[in-house]
C-alpha cells in the first residue's frame, strides 16, 4: 500500500444518516478541503458499470500521500460511483457528522 501521511475512514450509514461517523488523524479543520479535493480529482473519470454492493452501512477509506498529493481510496461499495455519491453526501452534511481523531477510536 502507498505511504498515507492522512487518513480519513467514513462510516456510512445509509439507513440512519445520524450514525454515520468520520475517523481521521487529519486536523478536522481540513476536512472539507481535503474531501473537495478527492471529489474534484472524480471527475471525469467515467461512469462505473460494476454492481454495487447492497448494504445498510458502507465503509470508505480515504489515504492521502502528501508528498505526491495522491489518493488511494478502499470501499467496500463495489462500485466507484457510489463511493463517489457518498463522499458527496458526506461533504455536504459534513458539520452534521462527528469527526473522532484515532485515537479517540481506540478509547472508544
Amino acid at each position: 500500500m502507498p505511504k498515507s501521511d492522512i487518513i480519513i475512514k467514513i462510516a456510512f450509514n445509509l439507513k440512519e444518516p445520524g450514525k454515520t461517523v468520520i475517523r481521521t488523524n487529519a486536523r478536522e479543520e481540513a476536512l472539507e478541503e481535503i474531501l473537495e479535493a478527492w471529489i474534484s480529482g472524480q471527475q471525469g473519470l467515467g461512469k462505473d458499470e460494476s454492481k454495487p454492493e447492497q448494504k445498510d452501512e458502507y465503509n470508505i477509506e480515504i489515504r492521502l500521500d502528501l508528498s505526491f498529493d495522491r489518493f488511494t481510496t478502499i470501499s467496500d461499495t463495489g462500485n466507484k460511483s457510489l463511493t463517489c455519491g457518498i463522499l458527496m453526501s458526506v461533504f455536504s452534511r459534513l458539520t452534521e457528522i462527528p469527526v473522532l481523531d484515532f485515537e479517540e477510536e481506540k478509547a472508544a
